[in-house]
């Protein structure tokens, strides 16, 4: 298995030498390769010659950078909390945290998931819709970015993860395709391969189909949400990685209920990135703070490893913000447009049919960075380390 290649860039070198220590000598050794520069002119001149799998640096550092053609393409999250960090517009890492969690950040961000082997786990980019308090829009937001990155040319598989299935109008009829069991025999014969020690065998395409809505391929909804209800965290976690690495999508997308059941938790754990979804309402906003707090008090790594691969957008944006966010860690990346007539809809399709939604939901992929190719983020590169 090939180390991730990371560039850190930071002009303070007291800060460096413990970094590439740990990097070195704790936990992630053999996972990570750091090579750190703390001057940006060596910086820019190595980032011409290469193109490591992540780069983590100051704002001084990444600005200059991503403004040429080197900078495109590379998976990268701004060192620092202040307003520069924020208007680079990508993620943003706190600097001084414990380093474990800093690194499980950053290998979430740069895609790189693993399986209880310990071997990477090649495939699509696994892409969760979230948020901590109901009625954010986070069924009607992966559909349309389904819909704008399969239209793109993508291969998307949508998974939906809800116990009640609000999507279940855009995905056919119930039972699997050419009669198969769907989503619920795939459940079966995971577990049954599981159980033998073997990998399932069967192709992805003997459980889902096409679904020409939405611009992906998806499971039929279920008649019954019984599997989803016994499904636990392992199974989950097996369901995604088995989507992940089937070969017949570039991304899963995947929502599921706010309650933290055992999916919802698999899923944001599995989730290479988190689009974290908040609505310009006081009571929304009052609980995604009492829920992130919650978490923070009682599961402290486990809350920072999924801060540091999420990105919060505020949905149903009216051009400005009236209520103050409750937390400073609360740093929105896009916004995407309140759509009034969404209120008197009577057509499904309807809500994936918004020209202005659909301009959001582009310039969130852009900015975000969806749809790249997973193979140039994990191309083949000599091992290096060392300080500019």
């Amino acid at each position: 298995m090939r180390n991730l290649q990371m560039v850190l860039a930071v002009a303070d070198e007291q800060y460096i030498e413990p970094f590439l220590l740990y990097a070195r000598t704790g936990e992630f050794a053999k996972q990570v390769s750091v090579r750190a520069f703390s001057k940006i002119e060596a910086f820019l001149a190595a980032m011409r010659e290469e193109r490591p799998d992540f780069v983590l640096g100051e704002p001084s550092f990444l600005a200059p950078w991503l403004e040429t053609e080197g900078g495109r393409g590379v998976p990268w999250a701004a060192l620092g909390g202040g307003a520069e960090s924020i208007a680079l517009g990508g993620p943003v890492l706190l600097p001084f945290q414990p380093l474990n969690l800093l690194l499980t950040a950053v290998m979430d961000l740069a895609g790189t998931a693993r399986n209880t082997t310990g071997e990477t786990v090649s495939g699509a980019e696994v892409i969760a819709v979230y948020s901590a308090a109901p009625g954010a829009g986070k069924t009607t937001v992966a559909l349309n970015l389904a819909k704008q990155l399969g239209g793109g040319g993508l291969r998307v598989f949508y998974l939906n993860l809800e116990t009640v299935d609000s999507a279940a109008g855009f995905r056919g009829v119930s039972g699997g395709p050419q009669g198969t069991g769907g989503l619920p025999e795939l459940l079966y014969d995971l577990r049954a391969a599981k159980e033998n020690g073997e990998a399932c065998a069967a192709a992805l395409s003997k459980y889902a189909t096409f679904q020409e809505k939405m611009k992906a391929a998806s499971f039929a909804p279920l008649e019954r949400p019984d599997e989803l209800l016994q499904m636990s965290a392992a199974d989950t976690e097996d369901l995604i990685d088995y989507i992940a690495a089937s070969g017949m999508c570039d991304i899963l997308i995947a929502d599921t209920d706010t309650e933290s059941h055992e999916r919802s938790r698999a899923l944001l754990e599995r989730a290479d990135r988190v689009l974290w979804l908040l609505t310009d309402d006081l009571f929304h906003l009052q609980k995604t703070s009492g829920w992130m707090s919650c978490r923070e008090a009682h599961e402290p790594d486990r809350f920072y490893a999924l801060l540091g691969k999420s990105h919060f957008i505020v949905n149903r944006y009216g051009g400005r913000l009236e209520n103050r966010l409750p937390r400073s860690d609360i740093r929105p990346s896009a916004f995407l447009s309140y759509i009034p007539s969404w209120k008197y809809v009577s057509r499904e399709d309807v809500l994936l049919g918004s020209p202005i939604f659909q301009r959001d939901i582009l310039a969130l992929c852009e900015q975000l960075g969806f749809g790249q190719s997973r193979a140039s983020r994990q191309r083949s590169v000599q091992n290096v380390g060392g300080r500019g």
